[in-house]
């Protein structure tokens, strides 16, 4: 799913820009749901590009491997180290910068 944020807050008066999207894949997350359903609060993945009014796009998510591996489940948090290299992985491939913290999972 998406969700436009401009229009509510443009109606504040607020310059900046987002658009929030669900990203996912139900096979991956089958894979965790099958040990504990809860994982859905983290999945799909909530990701957003923004930017201020006055600067660059910005591309944000919650690190995958961090919700997944509060879980306790050691096949949940795989799952989520997998993920943090998918995401890293479409991340290089458009030529965006991949941040430390994902390669190191």
């Amino acid at each position: 799913g998406t969700t436009v944020l401009d229009p509510v807050m443009h109606l504040a008066g607020d310059g900046g820009s987002c658009v929030a999207y669900l990203m996912g894949n139900h096979t991956i997350a089958e894979r965790m749901f099958r040990f504990e359903p809860s994982v859905m609060i983290h999945a799909p993945l909530r990701t957003a590009i923004w930017s201020p009014a006055d600067g660059a796009a910005r591309f944000t998510l919650d690190k995958p491997s961090d919700h997944f591996g509060s879980f306790g489940n050691a096949a949940i948090a795989a799952v989520g180290v997998e993920l943090d290299r998918k995401v890293a992985t479409l991340l290089e491939h458009l030529g965006v910068g991949v941040p430390d913290d994902l390669l190191n999972s």
